[in-house]
């Protein structure tokens, strides 16, 4: 929980996101399972207003390449 607190006081912070206590305070009284997320989805939005468009063709491309390997290690293990 400690590092997740550490990491939502921060990244609010740098980007304005407001409440961050109330989220810190939910994760303690509901669960840290619950309130990162939605921290995270606040963190998103707020991201999204003020961010360009973030996805490159390297990404895309890298991310192809991960999903293939990942499916390749999936038939190899199934097979054996």
């Amino acid at each position: 929980m400690l590092a997740a607190v550490v990491f939502m006081v921060i990244e609010a912070r740098r980007h304005g996101i407001p409440y961050v206590w109330a989220y810190v305070l939910g994760g303690m009284l509901i669960a840290i399972s619950v309130t990162f997320p939605l921290f995270l989805i606040a963190r998103e939005r707020k991201l999204a207003a003020t961010d360009e468009p973030g996805v490159k063709t390297v990404d895309v491309i890298l991310l192809v390449v991960l999903a293939a390997v990942a499916a390749a290690s999936v038939i190899f293990t199934a097979s054996s």
